[in-house]
């Protein structure tokens, strides 16, 4: 399906398939003939950068789409999310949709994706930034815990009868109230947008979260901490990293992380948490500007 947005911009929203799931996909043609991949986060929604679509707009042509399990996608039928079903579904998106070469803006998980995809293939993206989308390394004791513990309860919490149920609100203004301790610095308005992408009407009636809950598990095992070094060692293009002050994320060996990674320039905004796109969106606009006027071919 393809409308005109009021400023006479087209832009397509359809399904395409990746795995035998129906994925709901955004492509957005600004005219400007260079292609950005927006990723989005655990738990949220293709329209994460609804406060930076228009800015992006004035230098891309935009492409997202949402993950299995998340937004306007297919929940999972059986088994367990891992991170390589984003991964695959990112990798179909790429082939079915995106041009040769292109450019890639990731928050969170969505920047942990980005940043892999443009380790496998760096002769494809153009320039990377990724919001909060790296992690430490890991104690193997207590990912030993963390395993044992999601062995002994995947069957209830996953596969079983006893799937965990949705949780419904009478109104968005409800699901709203519930994010905002996640959300201390934004106002109302903006909140209750941000909660609008995440929910949608309930079959019985009121709203629930279009995210199924079952991706709160989390997977049994992650990606080889050896391999995703290399692939960030692979990585060719410039790279923009940005953090929260004040996230509950921060790397405890940011040093290590980053000493992989090629071109990369650090960035931190005072007063705003994990989601800074959401807390301080004028801040990252302007740290965005200053990066891609640098680096657009």
């Amino acid at each position: 399906m393809e409308v005109s947005d009021p400023q006479n911009k087209k832009q397509e929203n359809g399904f395409f398939e990746s795995g035998g799931y129906k994925l709901h996909y955004t492509k957005r043609d600004n005219g400007k003939g260079r292609a950005l991949l927006l990723l989005h986060g655990f738990m949220d929604s293709s329209q994460t950068f609804l406060f930076q679509e228009e800015y992006l707009s004035k230098h891309f042509d935009l492409y997202r789409f949402d993950y299995r399990g998340h937004g306007d996608s297919e929940w999972l039928r059986e088994g367990f999310y891992h991170f390589m079903l984003p991964l695959v579904d990112t990798k179909t998106f790429i082939q079915k949709f995106l041009p040769e070469k292109f450019h890639i803006l990731g928050h969170s998980m969505g920047g942990g994706l980005g940043s892999r995809i443009a380790g496998l293939y760096p002769e494809r993206v153009e320039s990377l930034v990724s919001l909060e989308g790296f992690s430490s390394l890991q104690d193997p004791e207590k990912e030993r815990r963390r395993f044992l513990g999601w062995l002994e309860n995947w069957e209830i919490s996953l596969a079983g009868k006893d799937r965990k149920r949705q949780k419904n609100f009478k109104s968005v203004e409800d699901a709203a109230a519930r994010l905002a301790p996640i959300y201390p610095r934004l106002p109302k308005e903006r909140l209750l947008k941000i909660t609008e992408t995440l929910t949608r009407p309930a079959e019985e009636g009121g709203y629930m979260w279009k995210s199924d809950p079952s991706y709160k598990n989390g997977p049994p095992v992650f990606l080889s901490p050896q391999f995703t070094r290399h692939l960030w060692e692979t990585i060719s293009c410039n790279v923009l990293v940005v953090y929260g002050q004040k996230t509950h994320l921060a790397l405890d060996d940011s040093k290590e992380v980053f000493s992989h990674i090629r071109n990369l320039k650090y960035i931190e905004i005072e007063d705003a948490g994990h989601n800074m796109h959401h807390d301080r969106p004028e801040i990252l606009e302007a740290l965005l500007e200053e990066f891609y006027v640098t680096n657009l071919k």
